[in-house]
């Protein structure tokens, strides 16, 4: 098989699934996985791929919604959730506004807190720009036109290299065993913050109760506070009773 055969079915084979290892690629095609590694790695800066540990994927899927879409979606629970994650922080403080159409909205609220914000957020560096008390720190890498935040490797580093007081994090969905995000290579930066950050702030609109996604992001022992509109008391006792903060800010809560 030649070469640009070669890596023509690699991207046939990624898009039938959501995540392929090196060594099925290998199987499959009859090559060794350095060679798969190195075409794996010419097929990522062309942008038609993403390299994960040990494997890859392929950018987005049919599936993913657009953040542009995901704005207006709940967007008075969003912001009662933003202006309730950013009464927890602290003057002069350290903080990582993850990407996401919910965590965005904490950044509305920053004013006059003499704060250090670190994101990999396009639409959070929009809000801050213009608030001469932010300093602000935005985090490179590959961009992900669906949520317009920055992921993969280089994100990654960035990122091991920093200290925050509070991470923000956004999800597509939370159960009552797990908190789940769309993409493996998103899941990786997410994981990179929390580990970096002192106090986790998990911050998830009522309507993705129950929703699972691809990755799965996190337990709620990873979680220090989670912040909402509206909570199922069955939820609330269990978290509250491993020590997790429970902030519910919707009408009448």
């Amino acid at each position: 098989m030649k070469i640009n055969e070669r890596k023509g079915e690699i991207i046939r084979i990624l898009s039938n699934a959501d995540y392929v290892t090196v060594d099925e690629f290998s199987r499959q095609l009859g090559v060794s996985k350095v060679t798969i590694r190195s075409d794996l790695s010419e097929l990522e800066q062309r942008g038609l791929l993403f390299r994960t540990h040990g494997g890859a994927m392929i950018p987005e899927h049919g599936n993913t919604r657009e953040i542009t879409n995901t704005l207006k979606e709940f967007e008075k629970e969003k912001r009662l959730i933003g202006a309730a994650a950013a009464k927890l922080i602290d003057e002069n403080s350290t903080i990582i506004v993850d990407s996401g159409s919910t965590t965005v909205n904490v950044v509305r609220y920053l004013s006059e807190k003499n704060i250090t914000m670190v994101t990999n957020s396009l639409p959070a560096l929009d809000i801050a720009k213009a608030d001469q008390s932010l300093e602000v720190i935005l985090i490179g890498g590959s961009l992900r036109r669906s949520t317009m935040g920055c992921i993969g490797p280089i994100s990654n580093v960035c990122v091991s290299q920093i200290h925050a007081d509070v991470m923000f994090l956004g999800a597509r969905g939370y159960t009552n065993e797990s908190i789940y995000c769309t993409n493996l290579v998103e899941s990786e930066i997410k994981k990179a913050m929390m580990k970096v950050s002192d106090k986790v702030v998990f911050l998830a609109d009522s309507s993705k109760y129950g929703k699972k996604a691809f990755a799965t992001l996190s337990i709620w022992d990873d979680i220090d506070v989670f912040v909402t509109d509206r909570i199922e008391p069955s939820l609330r006792d269990r978290l509250e009773n491993r020590g997790i903060e429970v902030i519910c800010c919707g009408e009448g809560a």
